[in-house]
Formats: structure tokens, C-alpha cells, sequence
């Protein structure tokens, strides 16, 4: 693993940095075809059988991240509280095979050529945008973060044993708190507040490879997730 950043601090609450890293990943698990001995009445057969197995090869990960963030504390009152952090992360990765069985009798191995995969929950393009107020006894946050299209799994649990990937998907979640014991100066720090997540209400899309190409994805499923506010109390003493 190597990592290199170049950090500025620009000012008091203020910053800007970048984040280069490369990362090799080796005894990692994936499906693949063994040959293993049956026995059954007293028959013993010899077939292959899709499973775990530790990868004798290297995944990689490379990439980059750049983030900013600040509190805009130099603009006039009230506005001092405003700030924003935001970050893009860049993620190249490689190394994972697939691996295919054909349905008959016996079961042979796939000519299906292996594709060639990104590590599985990697994606290339990542955003994260954050604004927020804290000033006084507010406090309001906004979020929204997105993520281009990522391998799910490797092999689906049935016949062809193709790859899923989930598509792009970005989600926005917001929350208010207002702290009551600085307006009415009780002791302790009781808040309440609203929180929302996913309020675009984004519905999650998986694709499917159907000809063991990984670029060649059809449609597989959708996921409706729904809106949800959540009203808390929330108290220190």
C-alpha cells in the first residue's frame, strides 16, 4: 500500500487536499470451479462445483481523492455558521475473474471467458456534498452523495452465474436540531430535532451481464427505499 498527500490549509477553519493511494490485495475469496468426488448409493462420480476459493492472483486499487472544506466565518452575522465539505474520490481497480459453469448433463465448465471485474462495492466515481449551519443553538445539515456504477457480486447464486452490478445512485438526507437549553437556559444540552433520509426518494437498479461481458448489462431489478423522517429528543447532562 502507498499513500501521498498534499495538504493546504488556507485559513483557520479551511482546507484543500489530495490524496493519491495504490493498493495490491492478494488471498481475497471469489467462485470458482473445482473438481471434487460424489458418492451417492455407492456410486462415486467425479464433478465440477462452483464455490469459494482463495484467488491465487492480485487485485488492485488506485486512485485519488480531493476534498475541500470551510467554515465561511468571515461573511456577517448570522451568515458566519455556513460552511461546506465536499470530496471526489477516483477508484480504478482490477483483479477479479469470473467463472461459469454450462447446464447439461454432466455439468462442464463454461467457454464463456472469464470477464474481467473490478473489486466487488468499488466505484470508479464517488461524490460526497455536505452543507451545514452551526451557529447558536441551530444547527442544519444537507448531504448528498453519489456513486457511479459498482460490482455487486462476481456470480449471481443461479444458472448462468453472471455478474450484478448495482448503477449509479446518489442519495440526499437532511436534519435540523435546535438546542432548548440554550433558549431557555436549562441546565444540560437537550435538542430536538428532524431528520429526513433520502428525500429524491431514489429507487435502487441492479443490471445483469448476460454473455459473460462485463460491459454487457441488461436490466435485473428495482428497489423502491422510500422517504424517512425521523422526530428525536436527544439530551446531555
Amino acid at each position: 500500500q502507498f499513500d501521498a498527500s498534499l495538504e493546504w490549509y488556507f485559513a483557520r477553519v479551511g482546507s484543500l487536499t489530495l490524496n493519491g493511494f495504490y493498493k495490491e490485495i492478494e488471498n481475497f475469496f471469489f467462485q470458482d470451479i473445482t473438481s471434487r468426488d460424489i458418492t451417492s448409493n455407492g456410486i462415486t462420480r467425479n464433478v465440477l462445483v462452483r464455490g469459494p476459493a482463495n484467488f491465487d492472483g492480485t487485485g488492485k486499487i488506485k486512485g485519488f481523492e480531493l476534498a475541500y472544506q470551510q467554515t465561511y466565518e468571515f461573511l456577517p452575522a448570522p451568515f458566519d455558521g455556513f460552511g461546506i465539505q465536499a470530496n471526489y474520490t477516483y477508484i480504478d481497480s482490477s483483479g477479479l475473474p469470473n467463472t461459469f459453469l454450462n447446464a447439461g448433463t454432466p455439468v462442464s465448465e463454461s467457454t464463456v471467458p472469464p470477464g474481467n471485474l473490478p473489486l466487488e462495492q468499488l466505484s470508479k466515481h464517488n461524490f460526497n456534498f455536505t452543507g451545514f449551519y452551526e451557529k447558536g443553538p441551530i444547527s442544519l445539515r444537507g448531504a448528498y452523495n453519489w456513486r457511479s456504477r459498482f460490482l455487486l457480486t462476481a456470480s449471481d447464486v443461479i444458472y448462468p452465474y453472471y455478474s450484478i452490478f448495482n448503477e449509479p445512485t446518489g442519495q440526499l438526507d437532511a436534519s435540523i436540531f435546535v438546542n432548548v437549553s440554550d433558549i431557555f437556559e436549562l441546565p444540560g444540552d437537550i435538542r430536538i430535532g428532524v431528520q429526513g433520509v433520502n428525500l429524491l426518494n431514489e429507487v435502487t437498479e441492479t443490471s445483469q451481464a448476460y454473455s459473460g461481458d462485463p460491459d454487457q448489462l441488461v436490466p435485473r431489478s428495482f428497489f423502491m427505499n422510500d422517504r424517512r423522517f425521523s422526530f428525536i429528543l436527544r439530551g446531555q447532562f
